[in-house]
């Protein structure tokens, strides 16, 4: 191990994510458990760097704050050609020596731990998931070795300064024949205290990429696995909706593999949406990325399908083969329901049926009125007829005939004659003992 000042050359170029506050390392022992060992997600950086500022290392840096950066580098300083540990193709029981620079580019002196780890896979976006600091690697991690066989190293660097560490690459002679990748890990231990107060120590940590290929044969293959589908409904009985398409993109041949998905979802009526994901730009061999995406402009008009195409290619460091992996693809089938439309459809027939009862409602009602009015008036003529029969039998109107009464105590009627006898009259005078006519 070699102690060297932090120079500018080493400012230049530096991988991104080692600058901690120890506030910020307290605010995160208070919310997590009593030890944290932080896994390496989208933190870890592959391959990328930036520029330093100008000025020494732990000078501008404030009381505190622990920052320190991981890169390859040789026996004598940084190498800023390379920002990854790769080495090519490898035969089984190979070794290779390299070495790796640490900076504490801190005011304080600060105890780092240095080892190696594997990757459990990738993001999208490429980047890699190494294994938490709690578990012991079985891949390319356990391959390496340092000083004294040592698999991890343990030691404090001043403020301001940097250190080199020789290792080894031993790659075993069963070593499985492909692509294997792993993290040259650069770990800081911050103490903070937990809520109950107690003295803990957060660890954090920044990696370089490692990878080889040990040699053998190779077979490149990526498949499209897992489809499943759904359909987000418009509120618009009219309007158009999206399907949602969900798949994995595994890779299920012994080199690593990018991959280049689309998708594309028919439905009836000639309606077509076609999508094209963002690039998977790396896949590590038997790892495997969840991809969802939606495909808009798709009214739900009954059964769809969704097709996913996979077209395979190289990351970036990966040597190619000559053979390219055939193109991946699966189908899943769909049915959108219109329920909008279904609803509004019920709506309006709802409507109509509550129309067609007041109508009919209103109907019997207007026949009741009229049934109501004629008996009525009915029982009304009834009540007159009856009254004018009582009349009648009471002898109110009638006419009769003046009856005259004689002497012999008869009674007789006079009728009234408008003939010519009607101008004589006649009359009978008494006398004794018989009457003359």
């Amino acid at each position: 191990m070699r102690i060297l000042p932090a120079h500018s050359p080493v400012r230049r170029r530096f991988l991104v994510g080692g600058t901690l506050l120890a506030a910020v390392a307290v605010a995160a022992a208070t919310a997590g458990p009593a030890a944290v060992a932080a896994p390496l997600s989208a933190a870890l950086t592959s391959g990328q760097t930036q520029q330093g500022s100008g000025g020494s290392a732990g000078k501008g840096t404030p009381p505190g704050t622990v920052s320190w950066s991981v890169l390859p580098a040789t026996a004598t300083g940084p190498d800023l050609a390379r920002n990854l540990f790769s080495y090519g193709v490898i035969k089984p029981g190979s070794t290779v020596t390299d070495h790796v620079m640490i900076v504490n580019r801190g005011r304080e002196g600060a105890a780092f731990s240095i080892y190696a780890t594997d990757a459990v896979g990738t993001t999208p976006r490429g980047a890699l998931l190494l294994l938490t600091a709690g578990k012991k690697p079985t891949d390319i991690g356990s391959w390496i070795r340092f000083p004294g066989g040592a698999a991890q190293l343990s030691t404090i660097i001043p403020g301001g300064k940097a250190i080199i560490e020789t290792f080894t690459v031993h790659v075993p002679h069963l070593a499985t024949p492909g692509d294997h990748t792993g993290g040259l890990v650069g770990a800081v231990s911050v103490p903070a205290k937990n809520k109950a107060g107690v003295a803990v120590l957060e660890n954090y940590r920044i990696a370089v990429p490692l990878e080889l290929r040990v040699s053998g044969k190779m077979a490149a293959a990526v498949a499209v696995t897992s489809i499943s589908t759904g359909f987000s409904v418009p509120l618009n009985p009219f309007g158009s909706g999206s399907a949602t398409i969900s798949y994995t993109v595994a890779n299920t041949g012994n080199v690593r593999q990018s991959v280049t998905p689309a998708v594309t979802v028919n439905g009836p009526f000639g309606q077509k949406s076609v999508i094209h994901p963002a690039k998977l730009p790396n896949i590590l061999p038997g790892d495997s990325i969840r991809v969802t995406v939606a495909a808009p402009g798709l009214y739900p008009a009954g059964p769809m399908t969704a097709h996913v195409t996979a077209t395979p290619g190289w990351p970036a460091h990966t040597i190619p083969l000559v053979t390219m992996a055939p193109i991946a693809a699966g189908s899943a089938s769909l049915f959108a329901v219109p329920w909008s439309l279904i609803g509004l459809i019920l709506l309006l027939a709802a409507i109509g049926v509550g129309i067609w009862y007041l109508l009919r409602w209103r109907r019997r009602t207007h026949n009741a009125e009229i049934a109501a009015a004629a008996a009525k008036a009915s029982q009304e003529t009834e009540r007159r007829l009856r009254g004018s029969k009582r009349a009648a039998a009471n002898g109110d109107g009638g006419s009769a005939k003046p009856a005259v009464v004689n002497g012999n105590g008869g009674s007789a009627e006079a009728e009234a004659d408008h003939g010519p006898a009607a101008a004589g009259a006649s009359s009978g005078t008494k006398d004794s003992g018989g009457t003359t006519e």
